[in-house]
């Protein structure tokens, strides 16, 4: 077994403890006994006993996303990685990887969400015990992420707005870093850019 620093140690537990407080059930997954969880989360444990816990967990991620591989599989083709991808909120890169065997270990953001979604697809997919997102949790966050994305788009545009009439007063455009003028409704067609992106994903979501 590698050997590792003290910083590296505490580096390695500071992660662990993450991933556990993420997901608490977790923490009963990999051995940790109830009486004993204020001791591992406020202070430092034997270097073997983090690397049992860091072993443990890698094992179970890895066990989680072969089982994802499995469900995966039954629904979900290469061309359908992108469609899927969108209404996940994975890449379709990173399922892609699953499919293919090439990702065997994913993260534990993936493995939820994931989960959650071939749970609802797959009537014989059940959610991990330890999984923190339902359908109305993971919905309100990934709407939300989307409504705080259309907010920047309209104070942007807001900021536009102002930049336009100054345009029109000096009669003259911006100039980007290099000096070189910029089209006037850039930033129109940057906010309809995104904005379409955003539309498709409220419409796929739904």
């Amino acid at each position: 077994m590698e050997q590792l620093t003290d910083k590296q140690i505490k580096t390695r537990w500071r992660d662990v403890k993450k991933q556990i407080n993420e997901r608490q059930l977790l923490a009963f997954r990999v051995g940790i006994p109830l009486e004993s969880w204020d001791n591992y989360m406020y202070s430092i444990p034997p270097s073997d006993e983090i690397s049992r816990i860091y072993l443990a967990i890698q094992n179970d991620r890895t066990l989680k996303t072969s089982r994802i591989r499995e469900g995966l599989s039954k629904i979900v083709g290469y061309r359908e990685s992108v469609q899927f991808s969108k209404k996940i909120g994975v890449s379709d890169a990173s399922i892609r990887d699953i499919i293919e065997g090439k990702k065997t270990m994913a993260g534990y953001d993936i493995i939820n969400k994931l989960e959650l979604f071939l749970n609802t697809v797959l009537q014989d997919f059940e959610l991990s015990i330890e999984n923190p997102l339902t359908i109305k949790s993971y919905s309100q966050e990934y709407i939300g992420d989307i409504a705080s994305e259309i907010n920047i788009v309209a104070n942007n545009l807001k900021q536009y707005c102002f930049s336009l009439t100054e345009m029109a007063r000096k009669q003259e455009l911006e100039t980007d870093w290099w000096g070189k003028k910029i089209k006037a409704s850039k930033q129109v067609e940057y906010s309809i850019s995104n904005l379409t992106e955003l539309k498709d994903k409220i419409d796929t979501f739904w």
